[in-house]
């Protein structure tokens, strides 16, 4: 299946004073695409792993490279791929691109998160289904 695609506008709150996209909104699109790309993959809603299932993502480690800024209405085009799956660890590729037509991502960032229970905090294995969808978008 490759890679998981979604393409979320930015929008007027997330920019700042110069007019430009606030670093912190990328980390927001960046848990939106996140959350979408678990919905649309395993195909049941995201609340339902964290309410349901118990089970939660927490982030532990965030690099990023800002290579262009996007403004008020850019539209962005984020590509989400897993590039390293551990026993009770994930790591999370985002690139985000001004649109369809662009080539070169605008931003990139790369994220580890943790799978925890969500009563215990503990780390918890991988479940089989989760690990199923990550390895289809492993690149």
């Amino acid at each position: 299946m490759g890679c998981f695609e979604t393409t979320l506008p930015v929008r007027f709150g997330q920019v700042d004073y110069a007019g430009i996209m606030f670093y912190p909104r990328f980390y927001e699109n960046f848990h939106t695409a996140f959350e979408d790309m678990f919905t649309r993959r395993l195909g049941v809603p995201y609340m339902s792993i964290l309410e349901d299932r118990r089970i939660g993502f927490p982030m532990v480690h965030m690099e990023t490279d800002f290579r262009r800024a996007f403004r008020f209405g850019d539209p962005m085009r984020l590509v989400v791929d897993v590039t390293r799956i551990g026993n009770s660890s994930i790591e999370v590729r985002y690139r985000g691109y001004h649109g369809s037509d662009d080539d070169k991502p605008s931003v990139e960032a790369r994220s580890t998160v943790v799978v925890i229970d969500l009563d215990s905090f503990e780390t918890l294995t991988i479940p089989d289904d989760i690990r199923a969808m990550l390895q289809d978008l492993q690149s």
